[in-house]
This record gives C-alpha cells, structure tokens and sequence, in this order.
C-alpha cells in the first residue's frame, strides 16, 4: 500500500476516526461443546459452516443443492417444500447461539486495535467476545430489515475504543426476524437500504458520514458476486466515497491478472476505495507496529458520530439571537441547524424544513415578544410540524426559550402545553448552560 494511505489510516486510528466494516468472509476458529471438538474445515467462517449444514439437510432429503454462498443455498433451503423460512431462521438462530465457532486470531487482531465503531455483515458475535477477550466494554445495536423506526432506535456512539460500538447490518440471532439470510432478504436489505425504508438510526448514519472519517474493509472477499456487490452498495448508499480515505484489505491471490485488474476497477469505478491486496493478518500485524510507533492512540479523542441534531425556529426579528444560539450549541457537542446558515439558492424551502424537522432530536424555539407578534409566518407552520414531531419522540422535543417575560393575553397558545426554559440575553451563558445539560440528560434517557 501506498505510504500516504498507510498515513492516513493511521492517523484516522489514533484520532478515533476510523470505522471497521466487517464482511461474512472472516475466519473463526473451531470451537469446543460437551468436551467435543466441532467438525469444520480450518478457517471457515461462520457463514460456510452454516451453508455446508443448511446443504447437508437439504442432501440428506434428497436434494441436489445448487449455489455456493450462504445466499444462494439459504434461497434453496428457504424455497424447498418442507422447510421454508420459518425453519430457514430458526435452524440458523440455534447454530448462532451454539458457540460452534471461537473468535480466531483475526478477529482477536482486529479486536485489538482502538475501533470506536464497527458495522458487521456478520451474523454471529464472534467479534463482541475477541473484544471483551480484549478488556474491552462493547455495545451490540442491529438493522432490523423488517421493522419501522421505532424498531432501529437511536443509539448514542462514545467514540471510545474501550467501549466501542458493533452494528449488525444484516440482523442477529437474538432475534430472528431480523436476520437477512437468503438471496431475497439480500435484495430487500439493498432496497431497504437505498430508500431508507426503514431507515438506518440517524446516529449512525450521521457517523458514517462525518467529515474526514477513514473506513477499513475486512472480509468481503472476492469469491463472490454477491459480496463486491453488497459493499459497492454499502460504499455509495452511505456516501462513504466522499470520506478521506477507504481501504479495502482483500487477498485477491488465486485471480488472474485480468480478473485482478476487473475486481480492482470494480470497487474503484465511482468510488474512492483502494484495494490492499495482502494477507489480512499480516496487513493487520504491519497496521498494528505503524500505529504502535506513532505513538499509539491519541488521549481522549473526538467523539464519533452524532451530537444531538437541534432543530432552531425564530422570528425573522431575533435572527441575531439564533446565530448566538447557533454558536453555542455548536460548541457544546450539538449539531444546529438554521435556516439562514442552511437553506441554499433554489432549494425546495417547505421541503427541506420538514427533512430537517424529522431528522432533528429537538426542536427550540425563541419564544420573544417579536415571536408573539407574528399571527400569519412561516414560523407558526414550524411550530406546527415540530408539534407533530413531538408526539412521536420520547422525552422532550420541543423546548420554548423565553427571552423575556411575556404578559397573558401575547402567549402563544401552541407553546403552553410545552416546559418553557430561560434563555435571556443579559444572561445567555449561564442560562445556555442549563439547556444543553437538559438536552444532554435526555438524550442519553432517551437512547439507553
């Protein structure tokens, strides 16, 4: 690899700017039960073993199986008379949890470096226990295909590499219903994917996307189709194109020439991703000593992925007052939003407020004598949709901030049912201060 690229990973590493995605392809070690050693081939993952045994089912009922990836078989499996979806999940629910496999030293390697978040493909924890074999404290989230928003909640990312985060895009044996399995959960997972229905928790995406992030690939192989195709997507639809820097570390030993340059120019078409071609583990071990010789991981870095987005509805009037809210919030782990700094030339005006007010985890709004004043603005409808929004978010959404008092009959009725804070000019900081520790407190209520 290149010097620069081995820089920027770096770099992005000791700053807790690097994201694992981790593919289906990544060996496990035999495991142990009741004394006896589980039969598999050496460095097979999780999903082989689990195809060789939906395979050998559907052989010993008779069947020739045609297909070799878990996808293709698991589709055979799932359309065959007499087994079906139902058994197709609940067969792969018990291998999962029968801890046939052990993290292998690849996964331990990985585990060893200081992730703060990991998004797997993989269905099996075999990545949360080569962490907590590590001393480490990790959380386990997951995409449930099948489910709404209310399925796939918010979930706050520390950016610690002592207590990092692992996604499963593709669903856990936890729960069943949530895996993507056959080559039809495949093509709904990609549609899900890029229509956002349902969508991907805002946290998430809002990390996936920061500004400057590095991603590492790890396991998606180059034996299947499916695969290049299944990251291509993930590349793209994430927007992870537009980071600094996207490393794939594939071995593509076993192509031809022309196949090697094919397999390269796919990833790389539209894309900014380059391919390592390497023994992962040895890539791993040069990756660790160059991240050892700089130093190791910087003291308490940034954190990763999202601040609490913050909404900001006002009254043309107190626009100066906004931009000194913007500023606050902005330097107080909050992502603001106003229009004035956000809406650009020629842009769909009602549309995007409404984006924005769906995407927001609270709305503030300046409640100020100039505010009161206005019986027929734009304002009033963002009070509107943000009332709306409000009935579906638990905790506090929408927060009025008095400026100043306001007599009886100039309240705005809309705002009464709403837990109103002070925010009052000659006292900005110190009243500042007491709404970000509320925002903050709810938020972490809010997504525990």
């Amino acid at each position: 690899m290149k010097e620069r690229h081995w820089t920027s990973l770096v770099t992005s590493l000791r700053h807790g700017q690097c994201v694992l995605m981790l593919g289906p392809e990544v060996s496990a070690a035999p495991a142990e039960t009741d004394g006896a050693a589980i039969v598999s081939r050496n460095h097979e993952s999780f999903a082989e073993t689990l195809m060789q045994r939906l395979a050998d089912e559907l052989e010993e009922d008779g069947r020739r199986v045609i297909g070799d990836s878990l996808a293709a078989v698991a589709q055979q499996y799932e359309d065959a008379s007499g087994f079906g979806t139902n058994a197709l999940r609940a067969l792969a629910e018990k291998f999962y949890n029968s801890g046939a496999l052990a993290p292998s030293a690849l996964h331990r390697g990985l585990a060893s470096l200081p992730f703060g978040l990991i998004v797997t493909t993989s269905h099996d924890d075999l990545m949360l226990r080569a962490l907590k074999d590590e001393g480490k404290s990790p959380l386990a989230y997951r995409y449930h295909l099948r489910g709404d928003r209310r399925d796939n909640p918010e979930f706050v990312l520390s950016g610690s590499a002592s207590t990092p985060i692992v996604y499963h895009l593709f669903g856990t044996a936890r729960e069943p219903g949530s895996l993507v399995l056959s080559e039809n959960d495949l093509l709904d997972f990609l549609i899900a994917i890029v229509s956002e229905r349902p969508p991907l928790p805002n946290s998430l995406s809002r990390a996936l996307k920061r500004s400057g992030q590095s991603f590492l690939f790890v396991g998606f192989g180059i034996s299947q189709w499916y695969l290049r195709v299944l990251m291509k997507v993930l590349v793209r639809s994430l927007e992870l194109h537009r980071t600094a820097s996207t490393i794939a570390a594939e071995s593509l030993r076993g192509l031809t020439e022309s196949d090697r340059e094919r397999t390269i120019l796919f990833y790389q078409r539209g894309t900014r991703i380059e391919v390592e071609d390497a023994d992962v583990s040895e890539f791993l071990s040069e990756l660790a000593q160059r991240l050892a010789a700089e130093g190791g991981v910087v003291a308490e870095p940034p954190p990763l992925g999202p601040r609490p987005r913050v909404f900001i509805s006002y009254a043309r009037e107190d626009g100066a007052l906004a931009s000194r809210l913007f500023e606050g919030l902005d330097r107080s782990r909050f992502e603001p939003w106003l229009d004035q700094d956000a809406l650009i030339g020629g842009e769909n005006w009602d549309q995007r407020i409404r984006d924005e007010l769906a995407a927001a985890d609270y709305t503030l709004v300046l409640y100020t004598p100039a505010l009161c004043r206005k019986t027929d603005s734009y304002v009033n409808r963002e009070i509107a949709l943000a009332r709306n929004r409000a009935l579906g978010v638990r905790g506090s959404f929408l927060i009025p901030l008095r400026t100043a008092d306001i007599d009886a009959e100039e309240r705005v009725a809309e705002l009464s049912e709403y837990q109103e804070m002070p925010l009052r000019p000659a006292f900005f900081d110190q009243d500042l201060s007491k709404v970000v520790s509320t925002m903050l407190r709810d938020f972490q209520r809010r997504n525990r």
